[in-house]
């Protein structure tokens, strides 16, 4: 195997675009287009790390599973929700998350613990603001023949990642990095 090992870049929440998708998605369709999939992805694990809100950077991709890393300065995916069509995995490798269940059951992950999310399987979490939370997410889509980015909500309802209801804000990034 040979060629360059990739550095992604870290992009905030607010460049998410209702018309053109959320900002993984953006990248993931950006990302496909510019890598051969018969071929090894090799990569980095470095992020920008924000002093407000949180940013992701996708750092390897297939059509039907991604790798990126998520940053946080506090908050989190602050509203119960659940993909009901992407089974997904976060690893704690920065910082300390406290992953909550529908019935309030809380567990706290530190560094190098994580925990697999099955699809439809509602959660949410919150960063301990201690210092910023750094997540390995690891997703891989149910069904191909539909998109995997679905997000809803306790009821079922439609729940975009970057909005009001997901407890969402502009993301200010520092000078310093996680690597």
């Amino acid at each position: 195997m040979t060629g360059p090992i990739k550095t992604s870049e870290t992009r905030g929440q607010e460049e998410a675009n209702p018309t053109s998708g959320s900002v993984l998605e953006r990248a993931l369709d950006e990302h496909l287009k510019e890598h051969d999939l018969r071929h090894p992805q090799m990569f980095k694990l470095r992020a920008r790390l924000p002093s407000q809100g949180r940013g992701s950077a996708l750092v390897a991709a297939t059509d039907r599973m991604w790798v990126n890393l998520k940053t946080y300065a506090q908050g989190g995916e602050n509203t119960l929700h659940a993909h009901p069509n992407e089974d997904h995995v976060f690893i704690v490798l920065q910082g300390k998350a406290v992953f909550f269940g529908p019935d309030g059951e809380s567990v706290t992950f530190a560094r190098n613990e994580g925990i697999m999310l099955p699809r439809g399987c509602s959660y949410y979490f919150h960063a301990d603001e201690s210092e910023p939370l750094v997540l390995l997410r690891v997703g891989c889509v149910f069904d191909a023949s539909k998109p995997p980015w679905g997000r809803v909500n306790r009821d079922g309802e439609p729940l975009p990642a970057v909005s009001k209801g997901n407890k969402a804000e502009t993301t200010v990034f520092t000078d310093n990095y996680f690597e």
